[in-house]
């Protein structure tokens, strides 16, 4: 949990061991300076260093129609609107697992669709693992146990900045402390190896590997679908020849990783499905899937998919908990109905009547829709492309209220501490607003 130290009172309160909950990765050791209202991070990561950063200037209020109005009016008029509504659609879900409820229930109570803003990567990773299933690692055992890691498309840095230091620290350390000031991994040996299929290093990916081993095959974007495939095949044995699209020298390095992860204590295969062409993530995801089936027959192997921006992971299992379904799904009168093709967001506002959006963690307006109203339970510096009908600006779980978000592993559920005085409702002060109103609009 976070915790501050006392100061004068001109001075500011630094807050130590902050929990992110912006990404999967759920870093707990992040470090924020706050005056009054104002923050200031001190040890974050540029993606969360701005999402972090508060000034002291006041909130702006709800408003209904472009004018201010209070917390209940905006609430009773959200109501009226989801109350006349038939065909629903609950977007963006960015928000702490209390917020997540209270959007279900409003869902179940007018009827709605439910889908999150960062879905697409998961729904490509759940078309393999509902099908078949999957070994998978979790991220203490990639840091204690991974000795070879292997990485498909882009440079993982890209979205995901401290990956490599949190969850490939050096082997050796001094005091049993690795570079990041975190326990050493337990069972790592050293010389440990990273490859990359598709992309090179970063030269910020290669300074948080100072210390491995590296290896980049060069594939195109297009083609590190076929490159998986092609592993795959190689670990099965079958002899594999000259492969359409891809170069000679890369074949032959990816025959060559086969006998290597063949040889690898705990070998593990890594991908970001959000960040592969839509068409070659669920391709990527299965041809990683089967390689560790075919390891796990004489070594120890599994995949470690990235992802969980902003609480999808607990949206997920949330839906799964409630519903039986994963997100995607339609719920109300009772019954839930899980269609990924109808109820994805792009989709389903083709025909929605009603469009309510939440996003607590960053500025993302909502999806252009023009079908009906919108209603936008978001973060104060939204920019809107047209003013919804309701906006209830809502403060950020970690930030201005305490709440829980699930770590990209799923094995995890995170606590985030408040760092200032909140001025601003949670998105489950908000819901639960709208849902007090519902009852008598409907």
């Amino acid at each position: 949990m976070a915790s501050g130290e006392p100061n004068a009172a001109d001075a500011p309160r630094i807050v130590r061991d902050v929990v992110c909950g912006f990404c999967g990765l759920g870093c707990d050791d992040l470090e924020v300076a706050v005056t009054g209202r104002a923050i200031v991070p001190r040890k974050a990561c540029a993606e969360a260093a701005r999402l972090l950063a508060r000034s002291d200037a006041p909130p702006p209020s709800p408003r209904v129609n472009g004018a201010p109005a209070s917390l209940a009016e905006a609430a009773a008029a959200a109501a009226g609107h989801l109350a006349a509504a038939r065909a629903a659609v609950i977007s963006g879900l960015g928000a702490d697992l209390d917020g997540l409820r209270r959007l279900f229930d409003i869902a179940m109570a007018a009827g709605a669709s439910l889908d999150h803003a960062a879905s697409a990567g998961l729904f490509a990773n759940l078309e393999r693992l509902a099908r078949r299933g999957w070994i998978a690692a979790t991220l203490a055992e990639v840091r204690n146990r991974c000795d070879l890691l292997v990485i498909f498309g882009e440079d993982p840095t890209r979205s995901y900045s401290r990956l490599f230091e949190r969850a490939l620290p050096a082997a050796r350390a001094v005091d049993g402390q690795s570079a990041d000031g975190i326990a050493a991994p337990l069972f790592a040996p050293d010389g440990r190896r990273v490859v990359m299929i598709g992309e090179t290093f970063s030269a910020a990916a290669r300074s948080a590997l100072s210390g491995h081993a590296l290896t980049e095959i060069a594939v195109p974007a297009d083609q590190v679908a076929t490159a998986a495939a092609l592993l795959s095949a190689a670990l099965a044995d079958r002899d594999v020849g000259a492969v359409s699209g891809l170069p000679e020298d890369a074949v032959a390095a990816i025959v060559t990783l086969a006998g290597e992860m063949k040889a690898a204590r705990y070998g593990v295969l890594c991908w970001n499905a959000a960040t592969l062409p839509p068409e070659d993530a669920a391709a990527v995801a299965g041809a990683a899937a089967e390689a560790v089936d075919r390891l796990s027959v004489t070594t120890r192997a599994a995949v470690f998919p990235l992802g969980g921006q902003d609480n999808v992971t607990g949206a997920h299992q949330l839906a799964l908990w409630r519903f039986g379904y994963p997100l995607r799904t339609v719920v109300g009168a009772g019954m839930a109905r899980h269609v990924p093709e109808l109820y994805a967001t792009a989709a389903a506002l083709k025909d929605g009547d009603l469009l309510l959006h939440a996003s607590a963690f960053r500025p993302t307006p909502p999806p252009d829709f023009a079908g009906g109203p919108v209603i936008a339970l978001a973060h104060p510096d939204t920019v809107f492309a047209r003013e919804p009908d309701v906006f209830i600006p809502v403060g950020t779980p970690g930030v201005d209220h305490a709440g829980h978000v699930f770590r990209m592993d799923s094995v995890v559920c995170l606590p985030l501490s408040a760092l200032r005085p909140a001025e601003l409702p949670g998105v489950a002060e908000a819901a639960s607003a709208i849902l007090s109103h519902l009852g008598r609009a409907a």
